[in-house]
């Protein structure tokens, strides 16, 4: 992790979405803008869209992935081979992956970076913490609620998901909410946004994920474990343009105990918060 030391004695701790999004206009703007090939980033697809938000208003290309690094660092050394200089791959896990060394998860380079970017930002008299303000200053505020349910019954966390497929017929509204597309990656899979109805990524019977996007620019998704007894959310809602931290924090709030009480419907299905 990466925690920044106030001037007042507190401290800041990063999520690491919080360090992904830092990372990503780090070195775009260090090695990104200079780079004589397209540019490319890579995140997990329960990761912030932070990066993705970045792509479409700086012009380089972005992809999303299966959670896991041997699908980052898979796609990594694709695009590479495909003539993409891929900057950074991460996942909020805490997971990251610098520059073109080691197409894995790697710290060690990954420390070496925020390193570097703190002592030239120090230098030039600013913090992480104004750093990554600027960022959300200029692409919006991103705010997320991830957690699970414990799910000590996999039929318990296949009857949830069969909920939400309800028979095929997808729901195009969640509790007042537009739903603007959906994603479903078990098995046979489902995208509302291809051609085809496909999605791109990888599907699976036994380790579906399904992706909710709506029109105010929440996205949800919902997957359980593999090696847990948990059934994991994951929420974020992008703020609009000049919107308040806290105004989109209150939305999300909001938001999340209405999505997840609909399409979760945890009591019914006798779920426990940890």
């Amino acid at each position: 992790g990466v925690a920044e030391l106030a001037d007042d004695g507190g401290w800041t701790a990063f999520t690491g979405d919080e360090i992904g999004a830092l990372l990503g206009m780090w070195l775009l703007e260090s090695f990104g803008r200079a780079s004589s090939r397209p540019v490319a980033m890579i995140a997990s697809t329960v990761s912030s869209n932070v990066l993705a938000a970045m792509a479409d208003a700086e012009g380089f290309r972005f992809e999303e992935t299966l959670t896991g690094f041997k699908w980052i660092g898979s796609r990594a050394l694709s695009l590479r081979e495909e003539g993409y200089d891929v900057l950074l791959g991460y996942e909020e896990a805490i997971g990251f992956s610098c520059g073109g060394v080691i197409p894995d998860k790697d710290g060690i380079s990954a420390l070496g970076v925020v390193a570097s970017m703190a002592t030239s930002l120090h230098g030039r008299g600013e913090t992480l913490v104004s750093y990554l303000a600027g960022i959300y200053g200029k692409y919006g505020h991103f705010v997320s609620d991830n957690g699970y349910y414990r799910c000590n019954d996999p039929e318990v966390a296949a009857r949830v998901i069969e909920g939400m497929r309800n028979g095929g017929k997808y729901r195009d509204r969640v509790g007042g909410y537009d739903v603007e597309s959906v994603r479903d990656l078990g098995s046979p899979g489902y995208d509302s946004t291809t051609e085809d109805g496909r999605p791109t990524l990888p599907t699976s019977a036994a380790s579906p994920m399904i992706t909710f996007r709506f029109a105010n620019g929440c996205v949800a998704q919902f997957r359980a474990s593999g090696t847990e007894p948990k059934f994991k959310y994951y929420l974020e809602l992008r703020g609009r343009p000049g919107e308040s931290r806290e105004d989109v924090e209150k939305r999300l709030r909001k938001m999340s105990g209405i999505v997840l009480e609909e399409l979760v419907r945890p009591t019914e299905q006798g779920l426990i918060l940890p």
